[in-house]
């Protein structure tokens, strides 16, 4: 994968190390606080709002068809050393001071010996967590407690110190505009009656009529995740962000966390937002036919004025081992919402179903007394 970023000075490629002024701990970014913080001693440095400059370029939108000319020029980019996981085959980003980490998809332990080097479009903006862990373990514990018979693997992973991991998601935004010019036909109904025997009856007959026409349709921060490491079933959960809330991805804001590189790349990206947009301008054509039914023949849009963002935003993961399989539970790091999978536990299931027996058998000898 050889990308470029869209900017010409590239900034530092993830998270780095903070350590502690007072103990010499790592410290790492607290939502609550918006604060570095250092969970041995406590100690904690409030982090300040970015500057009036720095958050505009954050939020301004890139050329999306300058950057394909960078991408096929092979401009010089951001280099980050990257583990590609054994187990799924997502893609961490790892730093100099990082050894080890478990990737935290499947749960696969994850090795600095095994990076190799990328070149990527470096994200221009971050959306902070909201949810520090403690939240974000409370979410998962209710979420677990709500789930009938779910093995005890399941459980216990709620209370293990490295049972959820923050992770940076790697997300495109695009903007467009489209001109579509169609042909299709208009149809009004109206009434007829029908004489079958002694009852009369209506019914209703379309008309139909040729329609030709043009609709604009502008479409506004499209968001498509850049990596297929959520299953789409959990991704639902993932799909409403606050983006007025993005912020420049400072280092001291992604401590702590993991960030995962993207496998879906910019032109990848633009084609499913592409996809995304049909059904917003078949409705537009709709509305310009008129009438009470449309139908529409052909079509031909052209799109233009095509721009992105490169975004990473919080997502809390669960992941564990079971039976030999990876699971995943899936927590919203701005917004709390959370879906998962779980195993369904065979001991629990079959101790339930002889229980219901055992009530069927006792309330039978009860109604033969």
């Amino acid at each position: 994968m050889t990308t470029v970023t869209p900017e010409a000075t590239p900034r530092p490629a993830g998270p780095q190390a903070f350590p502690c002024p007072g103990c010499g701990a790592s410290m790492a970014f607290d939502p609550g606080r918006s604060a570095l913080a250092c969970a041995a001693c406590g100690h904690a440095r409030v982090l300040p709002p970015p500057t009036a400059d720095a958050q505009a370029q954050a939020l301004q939108e890139q050329d999306y068809l300058d950057a394909l000319r960078r991408l096929a020029a092979r401009e010089p980019s951001l280099e980050a050393h990257v583990v590609d996981c054994p187990g799924c085959g997502a893609q961490t980003r790892f730093e100099g001071h990082v050894v080890g980490d478990r990737c935290a998809f499947c749960a696969t332990p994850l090795l600095l010996d095994q990076a190799h080097v990328e070149r990527l479009i470096q994200p221009q903006a971050l959306l902070p967590f909201a949810l520090d862990r403690q939240a974000a373990q409370q979410v998962f514990a209710r979420w677990v407690g709500s789930r009938w018979f779910a093995p005890n693997a399941l459980k216990s992973s709620v209370s293990q110190a490295d049972g959820i991991h923050g992770v940076y998601l790697p997300w495109w935004t695009y903007d467009a505009s489209t001109l579509t010019t169609y042909r299709g036909e208009r149809g009004v109904q109206r009434q007829v009656e029908d004489q079958r025997g002694n009852a009369d009856t209506r019914r209703t007959v379309v008309d139909w009529s040729p329609a030709a026409g043009a609709v604009q349709v502008a479409f506004d921060d499209i968001l498509v995740v850049g990596s297929p490491s959520i299953p789409a079933h959990l991704a639902r959960v993932l799909g409403d962000w606050n983006l007025a809330a993005l912020r420049p991805p400072a280092p001291d804001l992604m401590a702590g966390f993991s960030v995962e590189v993207y496998r879906q790349g910019l032109e990848q990206g633009f084609a499913e937002a592409r996809g995304r947009m049909q059904g917003a301008i078949d409705n537009a054509i709709r509305r310009d036919i008129g009438g009470d039914q449309q139908r529409i023949h052909g079509r031909q849009t052209v799109v233009d004025d095509i721009r992105f963002k490169h975004l990473l935003l919080p997502v809390w993961i669960g992941s564990y081992r079971f039976g030999g399989k990876p699971y995943q539970v899936v927590v919203n790091g701005q917004s709390g919402e959370v879906e998962g999978d779980r195993p369904f536990s065979a001991i629990k299931i079959t101790l339930a179903v002889l229980l219901v027996c055992l009530l069927v058998v006792v309330f039978a000898a009860l109604n033969s007394n």
